[in-house]
């Protein structure tokens, strides 16, 4: 069952992945669309300012499990590379997997308590074209949470599957 919901897990940080790079080709089209519109036509489109907000807030927050799942956050590995004992090394790595999975755990409590609230009252975005507060939310509580759980998973691994990853400490251009 459990590498059923891995594998789950990790296609649907790849679906993001991929819908993430949509948002990011689409807020192009729609900037050149408004771009054209305002110097052929004379009228800009007042609705793309918005949507490409929407649409680039999106997609950061739909690619963050895939590039968790990857590894290829900004890192700083100075500490690690200090600590001449593997087994320190390997107590930092809990230290720091703890830390973030539980700012993420955090973050994604108060998320949803945001997002059920703002589906109750049906707020809206202050925008000139507002959509539901509520449709912004989910996508950011889905990145938080799915990257906290990548997160869980690459420590878990790193320390009880295959400790010899970190025993050997930080490698040259990793």
């Amino acid at each position: 069952m459990l590498p059923l919901l891995t594998k789950a897990h990790d296609a649907t940080s790849e679906l993001g992945l991929h819908a993430g790079l949509l948002a990011l080709a689409l807020i192009a089209l729609l900037t050149f669309v408004g771009t054209m519109s305002r110097y052929f036509l004379g009228a800009p489109i007042g609705w793309i300012p918005d949507w490409s907000n929407y649409l680039l807030a999106g997609s950061v927050f739909v690619t963050a499990p895939a590039v968790t799942r990857r590894g290829l956050h900004v890192s700083m590995d100075i500490l690690p590379s200090l600590l001449p004992s593997p087994t320190l090394r390997k107590a930092l790595t809990a230290l720091a997997a703890a830390l973030t999975c539980t700012i993420l755990a955090v973050m994604s409590w108060l998320l949803l308590r945001s997002l059920v609230d703002a589906w109750g009252s049906g707020t809206t975005t202050a925008a000139a074209y507002p959509i539901p507060r509520w449709w912004l939310l989910a996508v950011i509580l889905y990145g938080f949470a799915s990257s906290g759980l990548h997160v869980l998973r690459a420590g878990f691994a790193a320390l009880f599957v295959n400790p010899a990853v970190y025993a050997s400490g930080p490698t040259e251009g990793a």
